[in-house]
């Protein structure tokens, strides 16, 4: 079976083709590559890269209230139960693995993600808690979140650097600071 289209319809139906791609891509929401590394300064902070997990999941909006809630020392306890309910994915950092990790947008876990619809992309670096950092209800610099964009086309890269105290997203790909 052979499908035809004239470039020269498109004059008469731009507006129907411009509502059909609409339609396609309406209940489409992103597939982000997340790229995470850790930053040199966490090595002249702690003397040395410490062991550091790192989770990312797609959340719902209820499941980052119930995340911001405990907390990263209860979000991370063995018993808490959270990492499990979010389907996290977990990176692990340290000393000898300082080089920067990707969860792909191909990756079989966008698919349970996207089951339950979410809203926000989270990142939570099980760093150590800092007496400094700002009390609740202020946001927790441990945890990132970033809105999963809906109705897109190609799916964006997003870029986090795991620095001391806070998680932060970066511009460009993060870099094994163990390099020159």
């Amino acid at each position: 079976m052979h499908y035809w289209f004239s470039f020269g319809n498109i004059r008469n139906c731009g507006s129907t083709v411009i509502l059909i791609i609409g339609i396609l891509f309406s209940g489409c929401v992103s597939q982000q590559q997340v790229m995470v590394g850790v930053s040199r300064d966490l090595s002249s902070t702690y003397a040395l890269y410490p062991s550091i997990e790192v989770d990312i999941s797609a959340v719902s909006d209820g499941d980052l209230a119930a995340i911001k809630d405990a907390g990263v020392e209860t979000y991370f306890a063995p018993n808490s139960g959270l990492r499990e309910k979010v389907n996290a994915q977990t990176m692990f950092f340290s000393e000898e693995q300082t080089l920067p990790q990707t969860l792909f947008s191909r990756a079989e876990i966008w698919q349970t993600w996207l089951a339950k619809d979410p809203s926000t992309l989270v990142i939570i670096a099980g760093l150590p808690h800092d007496p400094e950092m700002p009390a609740s209800p202020a946001p927790d610099p441990r945890i990132l979140t970033i809105p999963i964009k809906r109705r897109y086309v190609f799916a964006p890269k997003v870029y986090v650097l795991i620095e001391p105290k806070k998680v932060v997203q970066i511009k460009e790909a993060p870099v094994d600071p163990k390099l020159p």
